[in-house]
């Protein structure tokens, strides 16, 4: 019988924020002896970047096919720890605890078409004169993005637009249309509620319709052969409005834009970035090309109090940064103390899959999908719904909780407070 290997973690589901600290425990199981080189533990966060593209070229006269392979890579994190020396391993149950920092300036795990960005705990044997036994566990983890640290995102987003539909001696009257978003930064679950004005000065034309999309954009840079960039869009929500604008008339129109579980707005450059953009649209009929003009906004995993519904309640709930040096709250983690966090859902998975081929086949996560926390009822944010299928974690089933990176007593099993990790780094084995 092959060997095998569970991880468990303080927390149900393994999601955690950048600048907190993994602690869980690895537990090997062996039916026989091994002789090992050693047994180590791997942690590692890193970014892929991989698409090809076909290319032509002549040659003395003929043409040539041939494919050019783009492909980047970025290490965030990579941790090797022995857990146990070169010798025999005995059958049996060996339990190896562990305890990972996150850096505050780890970004979030995203699985994009052309690229990935992956956090991975692995135990692996290496077994002298055969293959090595590697056992994967990826789990989430996010860049906190605390809106409330940037006032900016207070400020309404306002665009304006004038269309004109023919030229001179055959000019109408222009279209004016002016779109307003009360905020530059929401988070998961929240609304995003816009405002679109529209004078149709046109004497000759009625406008048959708007339309207002949320779109997700992921940005891909390779590295290799040479530098490229390449982008991915996804349509996340939109709002459909087919009442017309008469000629010589105005509206006004208003709609939402809902928000799904996506990961937050990347903060800085790497090789895979994350953005967000509300377009609009407007149906200017069959004989002309519809107007159309896009707003940047942000998605962060901490929302601004003021978008709340009840903005003075909400300030009693919403995780407050502590004091910290200046220019580093905005990269702390959240505190969860004394409210209960948002719900975790399922990422929505866009596009072809990305497969690292770069890892043997018997070792990939290509089937993992990253969670991202969720803001079902901003004015009263539920606890997440209870894991699906049997598990065999011995951890209580409850709200995780999201700890600083400073705050070390949070208990590692059970509430034992015997088995608190230290705050130090490294990993310690029972055998």
């Amino acid at each position: 019988m092959p060997s095998t290997c569970t991880f468990e973690f303080d927390r149900p589901e393994p999601i955690y924020y950048s600048g907190e600290t993994i602690n869980g425990r690895a537990v090997l199981t062996t039916t026989s002896e091994k002789s090992v080189n050693e047994v180590y533990i791997l942690f590692e966060g890193e970014a892929k970047v991989k698409w090809d593209e076909s290319r032509s070229r002549t040659r003395n006269g003929k043409t040539e096919h041939y494919t050019e392979h783009f492909r980047g890579k970025q290490t965030y994190l990579n941790t090797r720890t022995c857990v146990f020396g070169s010798g025999n391993l005995p059958p049996g149950t060996h339990t190896y605890n562990f305890c990972i920092p996150l850096p505050l300036e780890c970004p979030s795990s995203v699985v994009g078409q052309y690229g990935k960005i992956c956090y991975e705990v692995s135990v692996i044997i290496d077994r002298q004169w055969r293959f090595n036994n590697v056992f994967k566990q990826p789990l989430t983890v996010l860049q906190t993005y605390n809106l409330n640290m940037s006032p900016e995102l207070l400020m309404p987003l306002v665009r304006e637009d004038i269309k004109h539909f023919c030229c001179w001696p055959c000019s109408s009257g222009p279209v004016l249309s002016t779109l307003t978003v009360p905020f530059g930064g929401y988070a998961p679950g929240q609304k995003i509620r816009f405002t679109l004005e529209i004078d149709n000065q046109s004497s000759g034309y009625d406008l048959d319709g708007i339309e207002v999309k949320l779109k997700q954009i992921y940005k891909f840079q390779a590295q290799t052969p040479h530098h490229k960039t390449r982008e991915k869009e996804h349509s996340l929500h939109k709002s459909c409005q087919e009442e017309r604008v008469l000629r010589l008339t105005k509206r006004i129109i208003e709609g939402t834009l809902a928000i799904p579980a996506v990961p937050p707005s990347s903060r800085m450059e790497g090789i895979i970035s994350v953005s967000y953009k509300v377009i609009l649209t407007i149906s200017t009929g069959e004989c002309h090309v519809d107007s159309d003009f896009e707003v940047p906004i942000v998605i962060g995993t901490i929302p601004l109090i003021q978008s709340a519904e009840n903005p003075s309640h909400a300030a009693e709930w919403i995780p407050q940064t502590p004091d910290t040096p200046a220019g580093a709250a905005a990269d702390l983690p959240p505190s969860y103390d004394g409210c209960k966090p948002p719900t975790f859902e399922e990422a929505t998975h866009f596009g072809d899959k990305f497969i690292d081929t770069d890892v043997d086949e018997h070792n990939r996560s290509d089937d993992f999908i990253p969670r991202y926390p969720m803001y079902t009822n901003f004015a009263m944010p539920s606890a997440p719904p209870p894991p699906t299928g049997e598990s065999d974690c011995p951890y209580p089933q409850s709200v995780p909780t999201l700890s600083l990176p400073h705050d070390a007593t949070a208990p590692l099993i059970s509430g034992n407070s015997t088995d608190r990790p230290t705050p130090s780094y490294g990993w310690n084995s029972n055998s």
